[in-house]
């Protein structure tokens, strides 16, 4: 069979897995092999693959094929190795190949030791012997793992042994012995040092020759010497040349791997590995050593550091365990973290993330006398879910709205926050121990000191199960019988031990021999739940029947039963048993086929009698539970019951037992929680927290629904735990939790109005950006009605002191647009107020001197009758649209002013118009798309507004009725560029309007959107897959880069086609090598031209000044507004190594 690859590198994608495993693939397919060995070899393909797998339950089709195509797998082996079940994947799938043999099969030891690193499918072989009766059997025989090893106490001793260790791998993969690969690799390098002496001494035999000759011929000397300087400065020519091209090709190489580094580490961010993708945008940014710096890492390591969000939720402690973290929670009203992992119980300080206390098996108090070092410790955490008193509240102003549509949802709310105050109750209370004795202890959740402790009764022999319900710990028990020689063995009786989960104490104790028939009954058919109010509740499967008991003299008394409902005997079933107040639910979860039900059947007290039962299409068994909400509380008729399942949540009629509405999930639910004033509160697998209002969902229609998106994580969650503000989390099979909380970016400077004003825009930057607009509402108490006055405020921002100074002959106007000009006025359009609290339909413009704050109206400057007009700051002037997007105006900072449309004396219409608000412009000229009055025609022209001349534009629209003008732009101030409907860019000469070239967008493969111009010979093309393509005169220049948001949500670029080409723009930037990339006004990229790859993305996006580092931010959604430098790559790195070393990762 040909193989295409000649090995298969499977590996865990982390340190030092990883770069040991990027080093490893260099090595082999740069290696050539001694002569003297007598083996070629080809060129090796080496597969690596250099992403994370997606998070699905299979390997994906490239991966597979990879493996099936490659002649050996070379395993990266670590501990954490075999926790990956793709990398186990790969490995299964090669063995398969091989008949699940370890053939071709070669491991390198990265770290740990080899027990716990190697898979255990690669510590044996599967041999076919003979068994005494002469049987073939297969039997399987203990080998050693072919291995090389590069195991040392630091990442950069382990990189030094790799350079020798890889020729271990290499022998095989040649097909030859190590040892004589090995030894002829040292006779190779020892002739390699004796051919370089022996040229350094044929240099000097050659100079000696030289010297005698001189001395004997002194005329020849001089020619001699001169020939040899001319050979020198040729070879020194020739050096120079060849360390240039070594030079470009190491800055290529650090460059190649910068890049590999910067998509590893946003495939890590994707898949929410926070910190390790810090890591690998750190290691492709350079530090001590020399390295180019890419755009592609900055903007990796920006994004991941949150740099350009004035606020973000990320870990900021780091609780490290020893073993992965098994469960976890904020406990003792959230003053600790409780978190168990296979070693023991940790006690963390919430604040600091110190560890406070560990209790593991051996210590002497939850020692055990009968198991000795088998002791286990069980942690059971007293944790309500009911969170009354958590309230949420509605950032940014108070008169907005900001929603997405859902399919699970509906609507789902973006911009609401928890509103934290002194009354918020914390998470959690205390912590319950059991050990293999099945002693147990009560620990305070917030000091881990023993409240309580409770030993077996004497006369137990063996505990079989132990079960902690709402108001009791009951232990499920056998007596003893001592014989007369003092020895114990198991007695006949079964015995259930309830001790009161909040004193310790004995309550009671029951015989329940009698439940069942036999012993194995008792522990296999009957599941008990709780002993509350004198009862004890129970179900038997024998009898699929709940049963509740009194206890007297020890012994059960029947109190009464319900029936466990269930469609089909052969069923798989379970049955749960929660309870509301004093009254039970009994829920009965069926798996039968493909179907699953779960049965909620509503009992009086003391299961006498049955209320209502409801039967659902979920599985309870997954994680479920019930929340109540009296209808007092939660403003509904009836009470409410709610109930979750992992990926379903159900709105029960609790009077009447009707179904309300069940809601699949995009999601696992990992933490739930509810408040009784109606509010659902859960966190997903996928980090987003929401919360769901009841009465959203009890009305019958399902338009109604609509839930609140509080928080997203961007860590892996498979654990979670809120209290206060905070959050603890934890990933799959993650040796750590991260407590993780809010915090304003340091770097951020918020422009703040005042209490209660909030920023509507921020319309205008300077080009230095010392100056900004800021125009803000002001809203009495915060608080937003119909019959609240809100009144508009206009403002001057000053960056370097970060005053505000109103604008008050502008208090109340509404603004529609400004812009700064080149003599630093500032060009307001604007209504003023009508007096009753609305404001004038008319619009004016107006010239605002920042210095001293006064205000001079335009006067006769046409309407622009629409609000959301646009300004195009051009020198000392402004363009806009008026008259309805018919009109072209200029209007200077002196108070002159121009328009383009031009009226014939007494006529009551202007001879022509401007068309779908088609225009560009360029110092004082503006190329426009025209239609004549009678709309007989359309053209394209260049107007001056300085002599009011024109030059028309070489493109006849009349043989081509369909063609139509998409976007208009100067590529630069001699060259208009125009994008047509039939995906052409034409460009035309400003001075004569001829056509010098026209590029053709047609085999892009995707649909172009919009252009715009980049350098001046090149310009973008933004197509439906979010990217922009570089083109210039000759077509596609082969780059492109894809412009992400901050969710696909958000993603508007798709929903569009060249129609909208308007919302693509691109604006200069201080650096000269740098240009915004601007859709639809508020979402921005910093382009880096020379190597057309984005830099930063800025959310929110305002305004930037063209010769600022700087950039201006307007968060509607959280009311925020304000300014962010342009950071530094010093500035990236020194922030990450510091967040790095605060959580100990650095």
């Amino acid at each position: 069979m040909e193989y295409k690859y000649k090995a298969f590198i499977s590996y865990r994608h982390l340190e030092p897995d990883m770069q040991a495993a990027e080093k490893l693939q260099k090595l082999l397919e740069a290696y050539k092999p001694p002569k003297s060995l007598g083996k070629t070899k080809e060129n090796w393909r080496i597969f690596r693959d250099v992403s994370e797998l997606q998070s699905s339950s299979d390997l994906s089709e490239n991966i597979r094929n990879a493996v099936e195509t490659s002649e050996f797998l070379i395993v990266i082996c670590s501990p954490k190795y075999k926790e990956s079940k793709w990398c186990l994947q790969e490995l299964n799938r090669f063995r398969e190949l091989h008949g699940n043999t370890n053939e071709n099969i070669i491991t390198l030891l990265v770290s740990g030791l080899p027990q716990e690193s190697f898979p255990e499918e690669l510590t044996y072989t599967e041999v076919t012997t003979t068994d005494e009766n002469g049987n073939e059997v297969k039997v399987r025989m203990d080998v050693e793992p072919l291995a090389a090893n590069i195991t040392a106490d630091s990442l950069k001793e382990s990189m030094k042994k790799l350079n020798t260790e890889y020729l271990r791998i290499a022998a095989p993969l040649l097909g030859c012995d190590f040892n004589d690969l090995f030894q002829r690799e040292k006779r190779r390098e020892a002739a390699r040092r004796r051919r370089i002496f022996g040229g350094v001494t044929g240099i000097l035999s050659l100079i000696s020759v030289i010297s005698i000759a001189s001395a004997v011929t002194i005329n020849g000397k001089n020619v001699r010497i001169q020939e040899q300087n001319d050979q020198i400065k040729e070879q020194n020519t020739q050096i120079i040349a060849q360390n240039e091209q070594i030079e470009k090709k190491n800055t290529d190489l650090l460059v190649e791997n910068a890049g590999h580094l910067a998509v590893e580490s946003e495939n890590l961010f994707s898949e929410n590995s926070l910190i390790p993708a810090i890591q690998k945008a750190v290691e492709a940014l350079p530090a001590q050593e020399e390295k180019p710096v890419i755009p592609e890492a900055e903007y990796a390591l920006s994004r991941e550091l949150g740099m350009y969000r004035h606020q973000q939720l990320v870990p900021r402690l780091a609780l490290k365990h020893e073993c992965s973290v098994e469960q976890l929670s904020f406990m003792g009203g959230g003053v600790t973290v409780v978190s168990q992992d296979a070693t023991g119980v940790y006690f963390w300080d919430a604040v600091t993330g110190g560890l406070l206390k560990k209790i593991t098996a051996s210590d002497e108090e939850f020692a055990s006398e009968k198991n000795g070092s088998a002791n286990e410790l069980t942690a059971v955490f007293d944790v309500s879910p009911d969170k009354t008193g958590t309230y949420f509240d509605k950032a940014g102003d108070p008169g907005s709205t900001r929603y997405e549509d859902s399919s699970v949802f509906n609507v789902v709310h973006t911009n609401y926050v928890h509103d934290v105050d002194a009354d918020e109750p914390g998470t959690g209370g205390d912590v319950y121990i059991y050990n293999s004795d099945s002693t147990v202890w009560r620990l305070d959740g917030a000091t881990g000191s023993i409240r309580w402790k409770s030993v077996l009764p004497e006369d137990a022999y063996l505990c079989n199960d132990i079960i902690f319900g709402e108001k009791s710990i009951l232990r499920l028990y056998q007596d003893k019988t001592v014989l007369p020689g003092g020895s114990e063995i198991q007695g006949k009786n079964h015995y259930l031990d309830i001790i009161d989960r909040e004193t310790g104490a004995q309550t009671a104790k029951a015989v329940i021999s009698d439940l069942s028939d036999t012993s194995f009954g008792i522990l296999l058919d009957i599941d008990f739940y709780d002993y509350r109010d004198g009862i004890l509740y129970t179900y038997n499967d024998e009898k699929n029947e709940a049963q509740a008991f009194e206890i007297k003299d020890n012994a059960l008394v029947s109190a009464g039963s319900v029936p466990a409902v269930f469609a089909e005997e052969r069923s798989i079933h379970n049955v749960y048993m929660q309870f509301i107040g004093d009254e039970p639910i009994v829920i009965s979860n069926e798996v039968s086929a493909f179907d699953l039900t779960s049965t909620f059947t509503r009992c009086e007290n003391g299961l006498k009698a049955e209320k209502w039962s409801l039967t659902l299409p979920v599985n309870y068994f997954n994680n479920g539970r019930v929340f109540h909400f009296p209808a007092a509380e939660c403003r509904q008729e009836h009470d409410i019951l709610v109930a979750l399942t992992n990926r379903h949540i159900s709105f029960i009629d609790y009077e009447t037992g009707k179904e309300l509405r069940t809601i699949a999930l995009d999601a696992d639910i990992i933490d739930s929680s509810y408040g009784r004033n109606g509010v659902v509160m859960i966190t997903d697998a996928g980090g987003r927290e929401y919360v769901l209002p009841v009465a959203a969902y009890v009305t019958g229609n399902a338009t109604d629904n609509d839930a609140m998106r509080v928080q997203t994580i961007d860590t892996a969650v498979s654990l979670c735990s809120y209290s206060r503000g905070k959050y603890v989390t934890s990933g799959d099979y993650s040796n750590t939790a991260y407590i993780q909380y809010t915090e304003e970016n340091p770097m951020f400077t918020a422009i703040d109005a005042g209490e209660y004003m909030y920023v509507n825009s921020i319309p205008a930057v300077t080009d230095d950006g010392s100056l900004a607009a800021v125009y803000a509402s002001y809203y009495p108490d915060g608080k937003y009605s119909n019959d609240v006055k809100v009144t508009r405020h206009f403002f001057i921002y000053s960056t370097a002191g970060g005053e505000l100074t109103e604008i008050k002959a502008l208090e109340d106007y509404s603004i529609n647009a400004a812009a700064f000009t080149e003599s630093g006025k500032l060009i307001v359009n604007a209504k003023e107020p009508n007096g009753d609290g609305g404001i004038s339909t008319q619009d004016m413009t107006y010239i605002v001197d920042p210095s001293d704050g006064s205000v001079k109206n335009v006067e006769g400057v046409p309407a622009v009758v629409r609000s959301d007009m646009k300004f195009i700051p051009e020198g000392d002037s402004v363009y806009f649209l008026a008259d309805s997007e018919r009109n072209l105006v200029r209007v200077s900072a002196d108070g002159s002013f121009g328009v383009w449309e031009q009226k014939a004396e007494d006529a009551i219409t202007p001879d022509r118009k401007i068309v779908d608000a088609k225009y560009a412009v360029s110092g004082d000229r503006a190329a426009v798309l025209a239609e004549s009055a009678n709309e007989e025609f359309q053209y394209l022209e260049i107007y001056s507004f300085a002599d009011s001349s024109t030059v028309s534009i070489d493109c006849d629209f009349s043989g081509d009725l369909g063609l139509a003008v998409r976007r208009i732009f100067w590529q630069d101030s001699d060259t208009v560029g125009v994008f047509f409907s039939n995906n052409t860019v034409s460009f035309f000469d400003a001075a004569t309007g001829k056509r010098t070239v026209e590029v053709s967008l047609s085999g892009m493969g995707q649909e172009p959107v919009s252009v715009a111009p980049v350098t001046a010979d090149t310009f973008a093309v933004l197509c439906r897959d979010s990217c922009i393509y570089e083109m210039n005169e000759k077509g596609m220049t082969d780059r492109s880069c894809r412009l992400d948001f901050s969710s696909e949500d958000k993603n508007s670029i798709r929903s569009y086609d060249s129609t909208n080409a308007a919302r693509l723009e691109t604006k200069p930037s201080s650096d000269g090598t740098h240009i915004y990339v601007v859709w639809d006004s508020d979402q921005a990229w910093l382009l880096d031209t020379e190597r057309f790859a984005v830099r930063y993305r800025i959310d929110d996006f305002a305004a930037a000044p063209a010769h600022g580092d700087k950039v201006f931010i307007n968060d509607r959604v959280f009311g925020k507004a304000g300014v962010f430098p342009i950071y530094t790559t010093k500035q990236l790195i020194s922030t990450a190594w510091e967040y790095l070393r605060a959580l100990g990762e650095g």
